[in-house]
């Protein structure tokens, strides 16, 4: 199927080419910018599906286009899959247009409609979620192209992809310019043949918390005690990926009534009996670690689910704690409010790169327990690493991580004042960032 959906967007790179003159002939609409226009700009991501890390680059970004443009410059649209749960995210000057997960006649209107996109989307080129993830990013920057539009992706990781995928990659970004989170995916793009240079996450520029009262107060509803020392958690599924898929699933679960492990539509999460139990490892090795933390020091833990398919594993976890725990999930709660309980934390353990992100703008110590480049790579930045990075799939995690998390306790003050150091330094790169991205949609359009 997913080789199916690449041979379609092929089609559509070709039909792109012929997209002004078919306007012309009265079939479809083409928008092309002139000096009396504002630009109008397409922010291509996986949004309205309650990832609060997707959901916040995309509103920092409208936010930064807005001061570099200057607001009665641009137009701004947003793709989403579910608008009513972006509601309070974007100003209202800013347009939601919703699309399916089956998406390629959707997403070539809108870029028909457009001057420019920006592709949004953290993991840009990679098969790590899903290969359709990947083709809708690499279908918008072939439709821009062939419309001789400018394509640019912002904060981007590139990682391993199928075969098949690199090469659709290679070809259909060829004229995309990639801003990469890391030096490691600026590495892997250039394997591919694509330019770009190294930038950072947009969601650093993300400063829409609510206030420290608001998020003590909320704490408290939950248990604590409003002096305990506060430990976060943020957990995920990473054996559920990637989501692929099959028609043959989809039809046999309808016949059935039975769509067991669906996303969406004729997608579903993969699944084993040995996804299963590396699932049930990590959950029981990081509450083991959780455990014995707590015995030792008198701190209130803090479940957070960033997406809303976390919520399954943190009420999994918290059901191994046997502690008062305080739980807040993507999917009851905006960004600003998770964000807000991010800065109240005393210490950190994640499975979620944003959670990392979102935390450091008043830092504490930081352990993460990886799934792919995206933490290793910031924990590499951060340097962090040698100390402070595990893997899912480490059999002695519980070990490991209860030792890390002793370590960064007593040693937090010093490792606070470097995270305050970085944040600043990864603030100031979005100067530049913001100058280049300017630029570049000017001299494009």
């Amino acid at each position: 199927m997913d080789r199916i959906l690449c041979l379609l967007i092929y089609l559509i790179t070709i039909l792109s080419r012929f997209s002004k003159t078919l306007a012309r002939c009265g079939i479809g609409s083409y928008e092309e910018w002139s000096p009396e226009k504002p630009y109008r700009l397409l922010l291509v991501g996986y949004n309205g599906a309650r990832n609060t890390g997707s959901d916040v680059r995309v509103a920092a970004i409208a936010r930064q286009l807005k001061q570099l443009f200057g607001a009665e410059h641009i137009q701004i649209t947003v793709m989403t899959l579910d608008a009513k749960s972006l509601s309070g995210y974007f100003d209202e000057d800013v347009t939601l247009l919703p699309f399916s997960s089956i998406f390629p006649w959707d997403l070539y209107r809108a870029c028909c409609r457009h001057h420019a996109a920006i592709l949004c989307e953290g993991s840009t080129l990679k098969s790590t979620f899903a290969n359709a993830l990947t083709l809708f990013m690499c279908e918008a920057a072939s439709v821009m192209a062939g419309q001789k539009k400018p394509c640019i992706a912002y904060g981007s990781e590139v990682g391993q992809m199928e075969p098949f995928l690199e090469q659709a990659a290679a070809r259909l970004c060829r004229d995309t310019y990639f801003i990469t989170r890391t030096k490691a995916s600026l590495f892997a793009l250039q394997k591919l043949g694509l330019k770009g240079h190294t930038g950072t996450d947009a969601a650093w520029l993300y400063d829409r918390a609510i206030p420290a009262e608001d998020a003590d107060r909320l704490l408290r509803q939950q248990g604590w005690d409003g002096k305990q020392p506060l430990l976060g958690i943020a957990v995920i599924n990473p054996f559920c990926w990637p989501v692929r898929a099959s028609l043959f699933k989809w039809l046999k679960g309808i016949s059935a009534n039975r769509l067991s492990g669906q996303y969406d539509k004729w997608y579903f999460f993969s699944d084993s009996p040995a996804r299963r139990r590396a699932y049930r490892r990590y959950l029981h090795e990081t509450a083991r670690a959780v455990r014995s933390f707590l015995q030792k020091h008198d701190c209130f833990p803090v479940l957070i689910g960033m997406e809303r398919l976390d919520e399954k594993a943190c009420r999994a976890l918290l059901g191994q704690l046997a502690h008062p725990v305080a739980l807040f999930l993507s999917g009851d709660c905006t960004a600003d409010v998770m964000t807000g309980v991010l800065h109240r934390l005393s210490i950190l353990v994640t499975s979620r790169y944003h959670a990392a992100v979102l935390s450091m703008e008043h830092p504490c110590p930081i352990v993460a327990v990886s799934m792919d480049e995206r933490l290793d790579g910031i924990m590499d930045e951060l340097s962090l690493n040698q100390n402070y990075l595990f893997h899912v799939t480490d059999r002695r995690l519980g070990k490991k991580l209860y030792r890390a998390l002793s370590v960064a306790y007593s040693d937090a003050d010093a490792i606070s004042r470097h995270l305050r150091r970085e944040h600043a330094r990864y603030q100031e790169k979005q100067d530049d960032i913001g100058h280049f991205l300017k630029q570049y949609i000017q001299e494009g359009c």
